[in-house]
């Protein structure tokens, strides 16, 4: 996700998304594309590192680039069926947003 649009993104219509920023889980597609729009909005760069796939599971290592210059190592790990994407985990090590853009 290197641009503010996820409208290109392949979202199933019950998808699900869990995550450190939302106590709930986000469910349904415009509530989830929703969402990674204005998670976007913060993000410079993503720089996608290791791949594991595993029929139609996937998790991903990332880092996190935001538009303050603070840089978030995570992964999220991905659910697909049909093509598109149903179920969205991500995790990251939140210290980085504690410490400030020196980090």
């Amino acid at each position: 996700m290197n641009s503010d649009d996820v409208s290109g993104l392949p979202l199933a219509d019950q998808v699900e998304l869990h995550g450190p920023l939302t106590p709930e889980p986000v469910r349904g597609e415009a509530e989830v594309r929703n969402h990674l729009q204005q998670i976007a909005t913060f993000m410079l760069n993503v720089i996608t590192g290791k791949m594991i796939i595993e029929g139609n599971s996937a998790a991903v290592l990332a880092e996190f680039e935001g538009v303050n210059g603070i840089r978030i190592e995570g992964a999220y790990f991905l659910q697909v069926e049909d093509g598109k994407i149903s179920d969205v985990k991500t995790i990251f090590d939140s210290r980085p947003l504690f410490a400030g853009s020196d980090n």
